[in-house]
Parts: C-alpha cells; structure tokens; sequence
C-alpha cells in the first residue's frame, strides 16, 4: 500500500491563551493509522517568523489515544500558541522501533490563532 500518511483535521482555528484540548487523527490513505507500535510521537511547530518548537508524548502535552484509531491529542498551555506568532505550521513525526515517519507526508497542517478580547 502507497504511504499516504494525513492527519484530520488539516487546518484549526483555536483562541489564544486556549488550553482546550486539541485532537488529531492519522490516517494511511482511508484507514486510521495503528500507533501500537510508536514509542515516541513528537509535535513540531513553526512560527510565522521561523522559530520552531516541539513537544512529545513524553512530557505530558501530547497523549497517545486508542492506539488502533490513531488518536492523538495535544494540550497546549496557555502560553504555547500566540495570536502574533500564528499561523503555525506543524507536523506529527512518530518513531516507531528503528524508524521515523511524518503525518502528514506532503505537506503541514495549520494552526490559526485568533486574539483573545
């Protein structure tokens, strides 16, 4: 089967100083990607400006959920997306045992930051 790694949704708008918690899923083309066998699942984020950052499952800001479905959520803290730095751009890199993979694939998804008034 062709590598077609997505994730949905591929584009969000949340509202700065938000710490609601944000899902995804990954998919290989129609069906949910099985994430049983990933250690490690990293978040990378890159600002307007350039900066990156990025977060992992290991320090409590991204969880592993249903393995099978390929859930993953990401809870930002309040500070983490700022309205200035937005959109950001950002991609799931998942180390599963002695290799690496990017959802999505082609390109990134994105994150719109509207100020919070």
């Amino acid at each position: 089967m062709p590598r077609d790694y997505r994730t949905i949704p591929t584009e969000l708008t949340i509202r700065a100083t938000s710490s609601n918690v944000i899902q995804f899923e990954l998919y290989n083309g129609t069906a949910r990607y099985d994430l049983s066998s990933v250690g490690t699942v990293e978040l990378w984020l890159k600002n307007q400006a350039g900066g990156t950052s990025m977060t992992d499952n290991l320090t409590g800001k991204l969880s592993i959920n249903g393995t099978a479905g390929g859930s993953i959520t990401y809870t930002p803290a309040s500070g983490d997306l700022v309205a200035g730095s937005a959109p950001y751009h950002a991609y799931f890199k998942l180390k599963p045992a002695g290799s690496q993979l990017f959802f999505p694939e082609a390109n990134e998804l994105t994150i719109n930051v509207r100020e919070a008034f």
